[in-house]
Formats: structure tokens, sequence, C-alpha cells
């Protein structure tokens, strides 16, 4: 990309705009209910509207918090750079415009991070990786706000994956920008404080033990248990096997 310098400068203060966006206008929606609930609730007692009003700051942060990552997700949903469905990667100069939609998005996801921390692990942070591109199954329970790239990252059914844990879809290498896959087949465990790089394939049932990591393009056998830094075999066999099909 040529004058890629002046991009990134323009780029960055138009991205930095809308940040404020990002952060400023999901306050509208708090501040109708906030409206509505006074408006319909308080009374002549003072204390009682001590109350009142508490829980309604209390709802009003929900609403803002929902607000935010729907507005985060959604537009993460439109600029993300799509993997071709016969490819594994992509690969393109550090200096594209895949570098810029992948910078953006990765921007996005990190000013969700202050309310991102309290919805997990919970329904609304399973939508929110969604809504950002990311595959998600049935029962999964997600415990980190690390889950970056979640356009590259698919999830199958009862996937555990534990606090801090990091789940990084890209790499940067020889002045290139890599975007790869990530795979966690259904029931694998990831323990917490995990670091799983681009490429990575978790096996049915198998476990990465706490504080594991696992280097680019590992491919994790169905059911074994790895552990270490980087992760070497374990066990042969975990637990997990009699469960991933209950």
């Amino acid at each position: 990309m040529k004058n890629f310098a002046l991009v990134q400068t323009i780029g960055s203060a138009i991205l930095l705009v809308y940040t404020i966006v990002l952060w400023g206008l999901p306050i509208a929606p708090a501040m109708v209910v906030f409206d509505v609930i006074t408006n319909h609730f308080l009374t002549d007692e003072k204390y009682i509207n001590y109350i009142i009003y508490s829980l309604t700051i209390g709802v009003c942060f929900m609403v803002y918090i929902l607000s935010l990552l729907f507005m985060s997700g959604m537009t993460q949903r439109i600029i993300h750079v799509r993997i071709p469905a016969d490819k594994d990667k992509i690969v393109d100069k550090l200096e594209s415009w895949t570098t810029v939609r992948w910078a953006v998005c990765a921007h996005l996801h990190r000013c969700t991070h202050p309310v991102l921390v309290h919805t997990i692990p919970s329904p609304i942070c399973n939508a929110y990786y969604r809504l950002a591109g990311a595959r998600i199954g049935k029962g999964v329970q997600i415990n980190s706000i690390n889950l970056n790239d979640p356009s590259v990252i698919s999830i199958e059914d009862k996937v555990v994956i534990g606090g801090r844990s990091v789940i990084n879809g890209h790499l940067v290498e020889k002045g290139q920008l890599i975007l790869a896959r990530v795979s966690l087949k259904k029931g694998c465990l990831i323990g917490a404080g995990t670091t799983i790089q681009p490429g990575v394939t978790v096996g049915e049932g198998a476990v990465i033990a706490t504080n594991g990591l696992v280097g680019k393009w590992k491919n994790i056998p169905a059911g074994e248990v790895w552990a270490g830094l980087p992760v070497k075999l374990l066990k042969e066999s975990s637990d997990r096997n009699s469960q991933k099909d209950e």
C-alpha cells in the first residue's frame, strides 16, 4: 500500500473519534432507562428514592454494557478480515488494508475489556464473541476476555476456556501479517492462563493444563493431556474422554 504511514495516521485519528462514539453512545439508552424508571417509581419518601436511584443506576450500567458490546461486536462483524472457506489462513503485507482492518477490530475488542470482564462466563459473553465473528457451539464456558481475533476462532460444544487464557489468531513474521484459524474441538478443556497461538487445533476431549503454551500450527490429538512451556504430552488419555458423548 502506498503512503501507509499517512493512512495509519489519518486512520488513528478516525479511530480515536469512533472510540469516543463507541464508549459514549451507549450512554444514551442507559439515560432513557434512567428517565423511564425514575419518572414512574419515585415517591415522596426521600430514603425510598435513594434505593430507587441506586437500583436504577445498576440497571442503567447493565444497559450500557449490553449496548457497548453490541455496538463493538457488530462493527467487528462488518469489517473483520474473512478467511476464504477453502483456506486455513491468509497472508498479506504488513502495510496493507488487511492489516488496517485487523488492527481496527483488535482495538475495538480491547475497548470492550472494561465491561466484558463483568459478563464472563455467561451467555452475554458468548453472544458478544459470536457477534464479533467467532463460531461457538452449545454449552461453551468462556472465562477470558482475551479471545483475540474472534473471527478466526471456532469453538465446538462443551468446551471450557479457563480464566486469563489468551487465544491469538494472528502473528507477524518477515513483514507479513498472518491470520490463521484456531479450532477447539468438542469437550476440550483449556486451562487457566493458557496461551494458544494461530493455526492450533485442540482435539476432542483434550486438555491443555494451566499456564500451558501451545505454539503456532500445533495439533493436539483428541483425548490427550498436554502441559508446559511449550506444551508437551503429559498423559495419553484425559478424564474428559468419557464425557464427550454425554
